[in-house]
């Protein structure tokens, strides 16, 4: 058994790597230079955005964790923090096309927010955390060469290889998936006492609140959004899944437990299950209003109308 554990951490250890470079690369194959232009030159959006995920969102949420110090194991309260500093994860590409919702108003904020990220995290989860013993430098040295540069090369790549960059980006979608269910299946496994202890504690309900939480600062930074955002709930999608890679590669860097790993991947799974519904529902609605066809893969957001 002991045996099997050490084999699941040594799996997290490859797999949250691999899925951070693999999830950036596609991203990059898959976002054209004119998203980060136009995005950029809306102001207004671009503040609204970067106010809900990097001021309101760990803020607000820290507080209520500091509140409920008593209620929540100090390492989990670790671990939600360092996911609330984290945003722009690239899972919300595939959210925003079950919402139908436009590409560019995804793919746009989702890069400003990663290379928000990069800025915030180094600073701030230290300075939150001090005794957790995070190191900013290597923080930013983890997220530069496996977040920032993989989405350069894919945009690299992109311009490049036109004709051959979707095929490039399904390849590294494919190899994200897998290491994303790896990363999972071996953060989970290699941790199932805590787990078990989670699942039945008011943890749980905290997680939820968090990410209802931020799901309500993400709307209302829609409503305070730009002329180029078409689609107000779209900055709630994007601020309530957090950045697991960016937050896990944050954790490896400090010296807690795997319980701060367990809270990661917690917080993004609740995310996960509260908005895949959501999207799909608006997706239908969406759809339905615009006189689409709602097939399996257009409704999982895999196939689109021209305009997304």
């Amino acid at each position: 058994m002991q045996t099997i554990e050490s084999l699941l951490g040594l799996l997290i250890h490859v797999s949250v790597p691999a899925f951070a470079i693999a999830s950036m690369l596609s991203m990059g194959l898959r976002t054209p230079l004119r998203a980060f232009r136009d995005q950029l030159r809306d102001r207004r959006t671009v503040l609204a955005v970067l106010g809900a995920n990097f001021v309101v969102v760990p803020a607000v949420g820290t507080l209520i964790i500091w509140i409920l110090n008593g209620m929540l194991p100090h390492q989990i309260g670790a671990g939600f923090i360092i996911a609330l500093c984290a945003a722009g994860a690239p899972f919300v590409l595939q959210l925003g096309a079950m919402a139908r919702i436009p590409y560019g108003e995804t793919a746009g904020p989702m890069a400003v927010l990663l290379l928000g990220s990069i800025v915030f995290m180094p600073i701030v989860v230290p300075f939150v955390l001090q005794d957790v013993q995070v190191d900013g430098w290597a923080v930013a040295r983890l997220l530069l060469g496996t977040m920032l540069s993989p989405m350069i090369a894919g945009i690299v790549i992109a311009w490049v290889f036109p004709g051959r960059a979707d095929r490039f980006a399904r390849i590294a979608g494919a190899v994200a998936a897998i290491s994303a269910v790896l990363m999972f299946l071996s953060g989970f496994g290699s941790n199932s006492g805590i787990v078990l202890q989670l699942l039945l504690s008011p943890v749980m309900l905290v997680a939820v609140g968090l990410v209802a939480l931020a799901f309500v600062a993400g709307r209302l930074s829609g409503d305070l959004a730009g002329d180029t955002l078409t689609v107000v709930d779209g900055p709630a999608i994007l601020t309530s899944q957090r950045n697991i890679a960016a937050a896990l590669l944050v954790a490896r860097t400090g010296s807690g437990d795997g319980s701060i790993v367990v809270a990661i991947l917690l917080l993004s799974a609740v995310g996960f299950v509260m908005l895949v519904p959501y999207a799909l529902a608006t997706g239908v609605l969406r759809r339905r209003r615009a006189g689409e066809k709602g097939s399996l893969w257009v409704l999982l957001g895999v196939v689109g109308p021209k305009t997304d």
